[in-house]
């Protein structure tokens, strides 16, 4: 179950997904335009309203980005909405305007809802159900993490806490700010990509075998890391 965030900007664009359905396999959560809870979000809808909701969208899109790696989906008011490759551009994964069919919509968010479960479910049989062909899983009661299934290395306690966030969100980008939120409970703070890059600096040189070329801490570019395994 994924939780999706619900952004209505004053339209009955709802109407053409099937809310129902979705409420089935997923809990939809009502956010304004405050951003409640972003970060707890896998999706949001943000319902476009009409033409003077351009700038609003934009500056949503933007904020979302900042706080989250959510997936971001625009319904449209209109047919051929002109704020369709601004929001692209942005960052918005789809923009489903009036031409796109109900089940169409709702298939596309399944199947990329269906995306972020697969590498949570991996993640969790790297830290839960550990057998020796794994290449990483992570002792908590050590604060260690076990590699290839024979070296035991001893981290520190951020090392340890970033290691577990990657994990449990592997494949996927982990970004910048939620990473700080993570290791270090507050969210102001200058230097936070410096303090973040000094820590996946140690990190590496502990389990990758080529800190220049790392294998298992990959840098996401402008947003923050992800671990590949």
């Amino acid at each position: 179950m994924c939780n999706i965030g619900m952004l209505s900007l004053g339209t009955n664009a709802e109407n053409r997904i099937d809310i129902e359905e979705i409420k089935q396999r997923h809990k939809i959560i009502e956010v304004t335009e405050e951003l409640e809870l972003v970060e707890t979000l896998q999706a949001i809808i943000i319902l476009e309203g009409n033409i003077s909701n351009l700038s609003m969208i934009c500056e949503l899109i933007s904020k979302i980005k900042k706080r989250s790696t959510c997936y971001i989906w625009i319904m449209t008011a209109t047919e051929k909405s002109v704020g369709k490759l601004v929001y692209l551009q942005l960052g918005a994964d789809e923009v489903f305007d009036l031409s796109r069919e109900p089940k169409e919509i709702n298939f596309i968010m399944e199947n990329s809802l269906l995306r972020i479960n697969q590498p949570q479910a991996k993640a969790n049989l790297v830290t839960e159900n550990y057998h020796e062909e794994e290449l990483l899983k992570l002792i908590p009661t050590n604060v260690s993490v076990m590699m290839e299934g024979n070296k035991e290395i001893v981290l520190t306690k951020l090392e340890f806490q970033l290691l577990e966030l990657l994990c449990r969100n592997q494949g996927l980008a982990v970004s910048y700010e939620t990473i700080y939120q993570k290791l270090w409970k507050t969210d102001t703070a200058e230097n936070k990509q410096y303090r973040i890059a000094n820590v996946v600096y140690h990190l590496r040189r502990k389990i990758e075998k080529n800190v220049k070329k790392p294998i298992f801490i990959k840098t996401v570019r402008s947003r923050g890391y992800m671990l590949n395994i």
